[in-house]
């Protein structure tokens, strides 16, 4: 019995001796992989013993079909994947497609040019777009080309504004099969706006072309809305022309809030009472050719002639008032007498400094910093026709 077990012993040693010896082969021969490959082949002979659990069925045929492999060349498995792992990067090659995709593609023609174009009828259109249509069908447009189109284009119905249809019906989804009004519209703002200008050129839009808006890259679409009745005229973005403005200019929508200002907010006026948002000869795009033409239109006691002018009102009324909105009275920029005083800084009592103690409470009242400041004296300070008014006090 002593005999077999040290026959047994001796057995398992030299086995070990071969084995140890057999890997240490296999690690001259494998290179700076070698960790590598033998964790993988570890890890293949792991499965090959043993029965997968994977929760998806597929993994587990996978790994069955491996321990099936593996019971023949395993280590040579493991160097292949190793060597395939640790080789150089290699573009796969490209799959060739399969009959049903070849004729997918066959089924797809080729891009329409713009001259290639057609068009397809506003019904095609009213197919897919049911609810745009239903929104447009109340619009002035609408009515136009429907009812009374002018020419061919109008009779097109959608395809006056979004051009030839042709291309989007043979595919949808090309961002630049049909002509789109909107801020993330591929088509150029440009072009955009010359579909608009077929019809609204001119008048009041004479001076669009290198406007300051037109500059900008701003699009009609931006500021009206012709798929729908928003506000109750010009087809705008939102209810009302004021509101169509504040979306950019949110200083000015500040300065109508302060507590002087004009009557906007309030809807005796309208942004474009003084402005042409369509260009103008102007830089603030008024309609007019200067400041003072604009606001004469209202005020028109102060457009004079006078026998006495006063300067600077003759030059810009923007010199004495904010027109928009201030926190001093009037539409002042600034407070008076400090108004005042910046320009008649000479000697006299112009230029005198007043302090707290001539206020109305004060121990030296002065008129100067009662009730209308300098203009309780000189009250017609916008200019004066009597023959004694060279200091606006008549």
């Amino acid at each position: 019995m002593r005999l077999l077990h040290a026959l047994a012993a001796s057995a398992f040693l030299l086995a070990s001796f071969f084995a140890e010896t057999k890997q240490a082969a296999a690690v001259s021969t494998c290179g700076s992989n070698c960790g590598l490959a033998l964790e993988i082949d570890a890890y293949l002979k792991s499965a090959a013993s043993g029965e997968p659990a994977f929760e998806d069925p597929h993994l587990n045929e996978i790994h069955r079909g491996v321990k099936a492999s593996t019971r023949v060349a395993v280590s040579g498995l493991a160097q292949e994947i190793t060597n395939y792992l640790e080789g150089p990067a290699v573009s796969p090659a490209k799959p060739a497609l399969n009959e049903g995709i070849k004729l997918a593609q066959v089924g797809v023609p080729a891009a329409q040019s713009q001259e290639q174009r057609e068009y397809v009828g506003q019904q095609t259109c009213v197919g897919c777009h049911a609810q745009e249509a239903q929104n447009w069908a109340h619009t002035i447009h609408a009515k136009v080309f429907g009812l009374n189109p002018r020419n061919a284009l109008e009779s097109a119905g959608c395809e006056a504004c979004h051009g030839p249809g042709s291309a989007h019906v043979q595919n949808p989804a090309a961002p630049l099969s049909i002509i789109r009004f909107s801020k993330r519209s591929q088509i150029p703002v440009a072009q955009q706006n010359a579909q608009c200008l077929n019809c609204h050129r001119g008048g009041q839009r004479i001076f669009w072309p290198n406007s300051v808006h037109e500059s900008r890259d701003l699009a009609c679409s931006d500021c009206h809305n012709p798929m729908a009745n928003y506000s109750a005229r010009g087809l705008q973005a939102r209810a009302s022309i004021n509101e169509t403005c504040f979306q950019c200019h949110k200083t000015q929508r500040a300065q109508f809030t302060r507590r002087s200002h004009m009557p906007l907010l309030e809807g005796k006026i309208t942004c474009a009472d003084c402005h042409n948002p369509h260009g103008s000869t102007t830089e603030p795009l008024i309609k007019a050719d200067s400041v003072n033409e604009v606001c004469f239109t209202c005020h028109a006691e102060k457009r004079g002639p006078f026998l006495f002018e006063h300067a600077p009102v003759r030059e810009n009324c923007l010199n004495c008032h904010s027109p928009h909105g201030s926190n001093n009275e009037k539409l002042l920029v600034t407070a008076r007498p400090i108004l005042c005083q910046s320009c008649h800084a000479q000697n006299g009592h112009p230029a005198e400094l007043l302090t707290r103690g001539y206020l109305a409470n004060g121990p030296l009242p002065d008129i100067r910093l009662i009730n209308r400041s300098c203009s309780n004296c000189h009250a017609q300070i916008h200019g004066s026709n009597s023959p004694s008014g060279s200091r606006f006090e008549r």
